[in-house]
């Protein structure tokens, strides 16, 4: 069963990547249903529009120094998972903080 704050997180992330409607999600975790979907979306804007990619990431306040770490230190392969993990990350950290 998922916690409000993940389902909140999920929710922000949803409307900010323009991904499924947390509602229609069938998973049992719902942070791990979006995710997946978040790197699908991530990769689909690398190859597209990095441009909205990045301008999302400033929108929704991810660190620009940990953006550009993973940029710089990271396989290609392996930077889509490690910025849906960054995003996620922020958008917890900003649920918990509205919660409180």
């Amino acid at each position: 069963m998922s916690s409000s704050l993940e389902h909140a997180t999920a929710n922000k992330i949803s409307i900010a990547f323009e991904l499924s409607d947390v509602e229609d999600l069938q998973a049992e975790n719902v942070l791990d249903a979006i995710k997946a979907e978040l790197i699908d979306r991530i990769i689909r804007l690398l190859n597209v529009n990095p441009e909205k990619l990045m301008s999302i990431l400033y929108r929704i306040d991810v660190n620009e120094k940990q953006v550009n770490e993973i940029f710089s230190k990271s396989l290609p392969p392996d930077v889509p998972e490690q910025l849906a993990d960054l995003i996620v990350d922020r958008q917890m950290q900003k649920a918990a903080t509205r919660k409180k």
